[in-house]
């Protein structure tokens, strides 16, 4: 296996870029499968956001106690997608 520093001689930067775009692309490669999830989750209620989803609960549409688990992977979901985003922007500035 290719260590990280063979890598960075390879591609002509340092050990610093490689850790740094590899955090980047494996970021980016969460992010993806967290907003798929959501989409498919979302998906089931006909909705494409969160808020419409909550909005339908309020309204009776949707049964709160049949969303309940979806409700809660959503929120869980989006805090994560938030958090990895803060993480992105940051790993981005340097």
């Amino acid at each position: 296996m290719a260590s990280i520093e063979s890598i960075a001689r390879v591609l002509g930067i340092t050990v610093k870029d490689v850790e740094r775009r590899a955090l980047r692309a494996l970021i980016r490669e969460e992010l993806r499968h967290i907003r798929a999830e959501k989409i498919l989750i979302l998906a089931r209620y006909g909705v494409r956001e969160f808020s419409e989803l909550w909005r339908k609960i309020e309204e009776g549409t949707i049964d709160d106690t049949v969303a309940h688990d979806d409700i809660v992977r959503l929120d869980y979901l989006e805090h994560k997608e938030r958090e990895l985003e803060k993480i992105l922007r940051e790993l981005e500035k340097k």
